[in-house]
């Protein structure tokens, strides 16, 4: 009797009740991450509406890429969130891919502001460098692990 209450028992009792937060936690953040991602999607629409009812201009254009990669950075942490139930694991490509992109949209928001310095364009572009290497070295490990 003692056995069913010893400390094995509370470690599977503590692990299944944080299990199941974790859960509900990932479970709110897709949720509110839908929501962010519908509002982009929005933002989106009315940025291609002011092509067709407004002056045309690179800004423009540059604001609309702007928003829509955002919402692309929201639909891979879902992603990433959909993998995580599926599998109970992170799938770090998935996080570095958001990372990515994330740089990218920086950088093309460096066409639009003033004023940038040449070091937060030399540290934006060594990310960019870090975050390519870091999926590439992601990938071939997954590689070699699914040919042993």
């Amino acid at each position: 009797m003692m056995a069913a209450f010893g400390p094995r028992a509370y470690d599977s009792v503590v692990a299944g009740f944080l299990d199941r937060v974790e859960s509900a936690v990932y479970l709110l953040v897709s949720v509110f991450l839908v929501i962010l991602a519908l509002m982009t999607l929005f933002i989106v629409g009315k940025d291609m509406a002011s092509f067709v009812t407004g002056p045309f201009s690179l800004d423009t254009l540059v604001l609309a890429l702007n928003d829509l990669l955002v919402t692309l950075i929201i639909a891979e942490l879902i992603q990433t969130v959909v993998v995580y139930f599926k599998s109970h694991q992170l799938e770090l490509k998935l996080i570095l891919a958001a990372g990515l992109t994330a740089m990218i949209r920086r950088v093309l928001v460096f066409g639009v502001e003033k004023n940038i310095t040449w070091e937060e364009m030399t540290i934006t572009a060594f990310l960019i460098l870090v975050i390519t290497v870091a999926i590439y070295l992601v990938g071939e490990k997954k590689v070699r692990l699914e040919r042993e």
